[in-house]
């Protein structure tokens, strides 16, 4: 029966608003759960009729508005309601469901209803049951997961069925593609792979983690972003998604990397994650902030006096203040008591050069406040230095890194780390206990180490912290009669 009049589809509205009244539910414990299989038959010919009807009412160019995409909205909604009830109810509706090639129907809806979700308010509520009735329905069906990987990952990438649900304006729609997504990779690593591997599945991970890092408050969603993040850390594909050469606006996906390592504070899951393709990644990233960084403060010394030609823009500098921010908590965490082969992981990459490259670049161009009553003018500090106040993390690594390694202890004095940690032994206001932090990063870079003890004994005194900040390191400093420091262990600590 063609649906082309209002009675012939308010007459199926009808049929299915009972479908949908009928079907298994817990607040309906005397309807039967498993459903029979002449009914799946008939709500497989029910989404074949009304899909039918919208496709030829969409191709009527003559007309701007179909008068009928309401009532046909509400009934494919209610059709879509029914399977997710039944789905969540038995499990070998699911079965029935597929044989009855009901899951074709749920794609075409979702398809149809997210084209017009912001023309009509029944297709943006069709859109949300129908992605609420597919994710139950690939919940623990590995037949239906396997399908929907090889068949939607390899059309165009916004053509996906997981992309369409991503896109929706609607918050409920958008949870239930998260929702669908999780069911398909948390139990299989091989699905994470294909997912990661292919370019649709690549950009879908990517705007997962653009949205994971535009929404600011602790949602469902936001929670079922970073759950489908962290299965793709836990199974080692985060580099692919950053790939060889990251981009500083995924620092969505580095913020779900920095919580993933605040939450499994441990030194052998930080081994396992952080590979040498990961740890390449990060340092790739340091090095853009510090090249886009100090190309800005070369051309400017406040926003409001970059002219309208310039090339970086203020999203560009955000992105880079949000990459960096999570980049050093990931290796605040990952650094600290590191396994011996993680810590040489560590120094064979480029992280130690750029930490002290970026140290460098904010000693230079962040003001240091000596004392609290010191006449200023930090309240006309550029707004953009004022975004980038990360000392204090930086020195952190570096003395996490040095820890009892003779290694990054002379690295870190060949690439003078040492000496800039020395310099920010001293307070300053714009950074608060930015001299504890490099009391115990000092401690690490000289501890058993003659040859960095060498090197401050031979730096002018004056350009020594003084006495009480080298004890509260455990180092005890006297001035020769040469002039020189002599530097020795503090018997006290």
């Amino acid at each position: 029966m063609e649906l082309n009049t209002e009675q012939a589809i308010y007459s199926v509205r009808q049929e299915c608003a009972a479908l949908k009244d009928q079907s298994p539910h817990p607040s309906r414990p005397q309807v039967p759960k498993l459903v029979a299989e002449q009914t799946w038959l008939r709500i497989h010919l029910l989404f074949d009729q009304l899909i039918s009807s919208a496709i030829i009412a969409n191709s009527n160019e003559d007309m701007d508005i179909d008068p009928l995409a309401p009532m046909r909205s509400e009934a494919l909604a209610d059709l879509c309601v029914f399977v997710r009830n039944a789905t969540a109810m038995d499990p070998q509706n699911q079965t029935m469901a597929m044989s009855a090639n009901v899951v074709d129907g749920i794609l075409a809806t979702i398809r149809i209803m997210l084209r017009c979700e912001m023309t009509y308010a029944e297709a943006k509520q069709c859109s949300a049951s129908a992605g609420q009735a597919l994710s139950n329905l690939a919940t623990n069906n590995y037949k239906l997961q396997a399908q929907l990987i090889d068949s939607e990952l390899t059309k165009s990438p916004i053509e996906s069925i997981f992309w369409y649900l991503l896109s929706s304006f609607n918050s409920k729609t958008q949870m239930s593609g998260l929702m669908l997504i999780l069911n398909t990779v948390k139990n299989s690593q091989q699905f994470v792979e294909k997912v990661c591997l292919s370019e649709a599945g690549h950009m879908l991970m990517n705007r997962i983690g653009e949205m994971f890092g535009e929404t600011v408050d602790d949602s469902d969603e936001k929670a079922m972003m970073y759950v489908i993040l962290s299965v793709v850390i836990e199974h080692g594909y985060l580099s692919v998604l950053l790939t060889s050469d990251p981009e500083l606006e995924m620092f969505g996906v580095l913020n779900a990397l920095a919580v993933y390592c605040n939450e499994n504070a441990q030194p052998s899951v930080y081994a396992r994650v952080l590979d040498t393709t990961l740890l390449n990644a990060l340092s790739k990233v340091l090095a853009k902030c510090h090249t886009l960084l100090q190309q800005v403060w070369q051309d400017s010394d406040t926003l409001e006096s970059q002219n309208d030609d310039s090339d970086i823009s203020m999203d560009s500098i955000m992105a880079a203040h949000r990459s960096l921010s999570s980049t050093a908590s990931v290796l605040s965490s990952a650094t600290t008591d590191m396994e011996p082969s993680f810590a040489a992981r560590v120094l064979k990459s480029d992280i130690p050069k750029q930490i002290v490259a970026l140290l460098g670049l904010f000693s230079k161009e962040l003001p240091r406040i000596e004392k609290a009553n010191q006449p200023s003018n930090t309240d006309e500090t550029s707004p953009i230095k004022k975004l980038f106040m990360f000392k204090c993390e930086l020195i952190q690594i570096i003395g996490n890194i040095a820890y009892k390694n003779k290694a990054a202890q002379d690295m870190f004095r060949e690439l003078d780390g040492l000496a800039l940690v020395l310099d920010h032994m001293r307070i300053d206001e714009n950074h608060p206990f930015i001299r504890e932090y490099a009391v115990v990063a000092l401690r690490s870079l000289l501890n058993d180490s003659k040859e960095n003890q060498a090197y401050i004994s031979s730096m002018d005194a004056q350009n020594i912290a003084n006495d009480y900040d080298l004890n509260q390191a455990g180092i005890q400093a006297s001035l020769q009669s040469d002039g020189r420091v002599s530097i020795n262990r503090n018997a006290n600590t």
